[in-house]
């Protein structure tokens, strides 16, 4: 062989060892940069020159009942992020003034006689005004039988409880038709009541027992809620329907988005067979990861236009003290990387949810009898996230954290300080909107912290979410406007599925998109970071409101992007300038403004 062959043969070897060695090295795994550097929205202050002109609730509660002290909480914190007024009474104040502007009088109380402005209450509503009665009226406390008429109310009785719910009408907008009965955990106390025949019923419980009706009283009206404004927060979507029904031409901002998380991905995949899988699909645990649930998940997002934000595991295993190995060999390492390339190539997000799964608490916290492993120290839960930020960063080294999602809905204290001192780019904190009690998990509210982090929780999880589920969401999105939802990959192997196959789970999940996007198609779609911006442009824009006789004119500043609002109880919509609207209920309007300035023009009535 010649020089030149001699060299050829050479500088073939050189390149086959730099190919052998880049694949070594997953280069072909990770060959581009990968970034999640959507920006990070800045707090604005709070003052607004839209102050004056607010829509303004006057509340009356009694400062000696917890549970009327509790409810006027709710509702002023819910009437002030809707960038409202409220000014709260007590029943028991003789100087009351109700003025006839006020959007609409909220009473918290079932002891009607013991209010001592009913008499006012009653002139307001009659001159044209709106008042709600939130509890469930008690007999021994029934004022005269005018005001309970005045109120649609032929006959009050005794207490009772009743089950289920049914959404007779579109008061909760997207949920006209919707009920759950025997299957469900929720009932409340009401008042067996008759009801005058004009009255007009929204909701029921079972055996049609009255919950939620209105009644004319003159030129105003009168909204009852025959039940207990909870504390276990499923009834924030009644209580924002109830405020949306004061007056008219009602409008508040939502954020009209839908997010969805899967959690322990990617994670490493189980090998070998579980039973299961292979009795009913005839494949290992990792072809069942391949071929059938990944893709079942892709067209579960095209099919329902979803974006997923994926939470990773690095590993499985049950250490708690350093040091803390990473997975061994090639196959976990490849898998997380694939499988996390192709979520972000659907246009997802990546997320942190632990180096294992066992939550950031140490002994002692929240329970008594623990079903994970406690950590010892902080120090120890901030080693294992350094081991998790290695893992990451070797795989994605430009990618950017911006969610953490705890092990099993549980973050204590210092875990969330251990998150922070390892991935200070984290801005979200998603973990559950409500829960019992007894499952001590880490309940949040949607707010912005102190610290410019965000608490953006989830409603629902699951393949085969239950009918309460899906109320539960008719209620979040009737409040905030946000759809909320996780999966696990391996919810097959719980103990929670045993009843379901994997088909079974298939299609338990596609019946519950599908009928989210029948009764609420406008929703986009979202990763967490993306609902992050359009929530903090929630929290630091203001508006203002403009009622004319042909025309509604919306003002809004400090936003970055066009901003969403519910619209109800208006006449129909004619035109609109400076933005756009889209019918979604019997009485409702999805309304974006692409401006400043949106106008809003009614149509002349028939004549």
């Amino acid at each position: 062989m010649d020089k030149r062959g001699i060299a050829g043969v050479t500088a073939f070897v050189i390149l086959l060892g730099i190919f052998f060695q880049f694949s070594r090295m997953d280069g072909f795994l990770k060959l581009d940069s990968v970034k999640n550097l959507v920006n990070v929205p800045s707090v604005v202050g709070n003052e607004s020159e839209f102050d004056k002109s607010r829509d303004c609730f006057l509340i009356l509660y009694d400062p000696k009942d917890v549970a009327s002290v509790f409810a006027e909480h709710r509702l002023s914190t819910l009437i002030n992020q809707q960038k409202k007024s409220v000014q709260s009474v007590s029943i028991y104040d003789n100087n009351i003034e109700i003025k006839d502007d006020y959007r609409g009088v909220l009473v918290l109380t079932g002891k009607l006689s013991e209010v001592a402005g009913l008499d006012k209450v009653c002139t307001y509503v009659e001159k044209g005004g709106t008042a709600a009665l939130l509890f469930a009226l008690e007999k021994e406390y029934s004022p005269s039988q005018d005001r309970l008429q005045a109120a649609g109310i032929v006959n009050l009785g005794k207490d009772t409880n009743v089950k289920g719910i049914n959404l007779q009408t579109d008061f909760l907008f997207g949920g006209k038709g919707f009920k759950m009965g025997d299957d469900s955990t929720y009932n409340t106390t009401c008042s067996e009541v008759q009801l005058a025949k004009d009255a007009l019923v929204h909701i029921t419980g079972q055996n049609d027992k009255p919950l939620l009706w209105e009644h004319q009283a003159g030129k105003g009206k009168f909204f009852v809620y025959n039940g207990v404004v909870r504390d276990d927060k499923t009834n924030i979507g009644i209580l924002t329907a109830i405020l949306a029904h004061c007056g008219t031409e009602t409008i508040y901002p939502v954020l009209g988005t839908k997010v969805f998380y899967i959690d322990d991905f990617p994670s490493p995949v189980p090998e070998g067979i579980n039973p299961r899988i292979y009795e009913e699909l005839q494949m290992t645990t990792e072809d069942f990861y391949r071929y059938q649930w990944w893709p079942y998940m892709q067209q579960v997002a095209k099919t329902f236009d979803l974006k997923y934000t994926g939470l990773i595991i690095e590993s499985y295993g049950d250490v708690v003290k350093a040091p803390f190995p990473a997975p061994s060999g090639r196959r976990a390492r490849d898998s997380f990387i694939v499988y996390g390339r192709e979520l972000l190539n659907m246009g997802g997000e990546l997320g942190v949810h632990g180096y294992n799964h066992q939550p950031l608490a140490p002994a002692g916290y929240n329970e008594k009898e623990l079903d994970y492993i406690p950590w010892e120290s902080k120090q120890d839960m901030v080693e294992s996230l350094q081991e998790l930020r290695r893992y990451i960063e070797a795989a994605y080294p430009d990618y950017a954290m911006r969610t953490y999602v705890p092990p099993s809905d549980i973050l204590s204290p210092e875990g969330r300080e251990a998150v922070l001192e390892v991935f200070p780019e984290v801005k979200i904190f998603s973990s559950l909107y409500d829960g019992p009690a007894e499952a001590m998990a880490y309940i949040q509210n949607y707010e912005r912290k102190e610290d410019g982090t965000y608490e953006l929780p989830r409603t629902s999880a699951g393949y085969h979410p239950k009918r309460q589920n899906m109320y539960e969401q008719i209620s979040m999105l009737n409040y905030i406007g946000n759809f909320s939802h996780f999966v696990h990959p391996d919810e097959l192997f719980y103990e929670e599925s045993l009843a379901y196959s994997w088909s079974d789970m298939e299609q338990g999940l596609k019946d519950f998109l599908m009928e989210i996007n029948s009764r609420f198609p406008f929703l986009r779609a979202v990763t967490n970071v993306e609902l992050m911006n359009y929530f903090a442009d929630y929290l630091d824009m203001d508006y203002q409101v403009d009622r004319e006789d042909d025309k509604m004119i919306i003002t809004t500043e400090n936003n970055h992007q066009p901003l969403r609002f519910i619209l109800r109880q208006c006449r129909d919509i004619d035109e609109i300038t400076g933005g756009t609207w889209k019918k979604i209920g019997d009485d409702a309007y999805l309304i974006e403004t692409g401006k400043n300035v949106t106008i809003i023009k009614w149509k002349e009535p028939k004549k």
